[in-house]
């Protein structure tokens, strides 16, 4: 089946923002909104099988307020405690919300895959809050806790099609499966992050330029979308573990870094069209990778970056290992060489 991928996206955005500050001797606290307002003109085509492109364009425009505050309180000469609430958003790409899409008549319902130029973006309100403490030798330990309430989750997957966006003249395609990107209902993210960073100065030479970075984020989440409560919030694992082994001394730098996370939905399903298969994984997985550094001069530097030396495997699969329906292996990657900056 052809199918028609041009469109154009025409957007303006207009923004000011206001800040106001209060300091005394053991914190701060900044205040600020920002007022945006979005203009949007997409054009495409509608391609069905059989039929000459059809011509559709969309039209929009809003308004948004996204206030701000932000706190930080010193509890002693190595502590401090911060915190802030914050109105925030995030488009969809020029790629989600494109007019253009192919269609098929024949099949029973008919289908639609494409774009959704009807898109809302996503709102959220943040809380975030967190303790840090400095550690002797330039270091810090910190705890940081978050959430995040989102309204118009976008999220891909199959729906039934309940616009007349893709109708033409004589055609009414209300009842078909449009796969594309939509927006949910209400959304919830949360999560609690433990990091620390130290550089071991307290080695003898030439070992004081060794050092080690870390964190764990423990997270969870889930969104509601029309036929559907409590889904997976799409991207989300429940541990992500980062640590890695630095080395920052004279002209030298090296870092051993491991990555590590558990199982994290990809794309929900179950959202109550005939035939819809369940949620989609990607299974858990870890990285280990390599580079090194040496400055021979201002100008001259040789490096070299070795990627993913654990080979893993990459696996999506439905509700259950058991059942992949993706394998992928992109293998172990290797760069050197050497860099002029002139």
């Amino acid at each position: 089946m052809p199918k028609a991928n041009l469109y154009t996206i025409d957007e303006r955005l207009h923004a000011g923002y206001a800040q106001a500050t209060f300091a005394w001797d053991r914190g701060a606290v900044v205040a600020g909104v920002r007022f945006e307002r979005q203009r949007q003109e997409i054009a495409g085509f509608l391609q069905a099988a059989g039929k000459p492109p059809v011509p559709t364009r969309v039209e929009r425009a809003r308004s948004d307020w996204f206030p701000n505050l932000n706190l930080r309180f010193d509890l002693g000469e190595h502590a401090v405690l911060r915190g802030s609430v914050q109105r925030s958003t995030a488009r969809p790409s020029f790629g989600e919300i494109r007019t253009g899409a192919s269609i098929s008549d024949i099949a029973t319902p008919g289908t639609i895959s494409g774009g959704n130029p009807l898109l809302r973006p996503e709102l959220t309100w943040g809380l975030d809050g967190a303790f840090e403490y400095d550690t002797p030798g330039g270091g810090l330990a910190s705890v940081s806790a978050f959430a995040r309430f989102v309204d118009d989750v976008l999220y891909t997957g199959r729906v039934v099609n309940e616009t007349d966006l893709h109708d033409e003249p004589g055609v009414d395609r209300t009842g078909y499966i449009i796969s594309s990107t939509f927006n949910g209902d209400r959304g919830r993210l949360y999560g609690v992050e433990f990091a620390y960073l130290q550089q071991w100065r307290f080695l003898p030479a030439p070992w004081d330029g060794f050092g080690f970075q870390g964190n764990l984020a423990l997270l969870g989440g889930s969104f509601d979308a029309p036929g559907r409560e409590g889904a997976p919030f799409p991207g989300t694992s429940d541990v992500v573990v980062n640590a890695s082994l630095f080395c920052e001394k004279g002209p030298v730098s090296a870092r051993v870094a491991c990555q590590w996370r558990s199982d994290w939905p990809d794309t929900p399903g179950g959202f109550g069209v005939q035939g819809e298969a369940g949620d989609e994984f990607r299974q858990a997985y870890g990285n280990l990778d390599v580079t090194l550094r040496d400055a021979l001069s201002r100008q001259v530097i040789l490096f070299a970056d070795f990627a993913n030396l654990t080979h893993a495997t990459y696996v999506v699969f439905e509700d259950e290992p058991a059942f992949p329906v993706e394998v992928e292996r992109i293998g172990r990657r290797y760069l050197m060489g050497v860099r002029f900056d002139v």
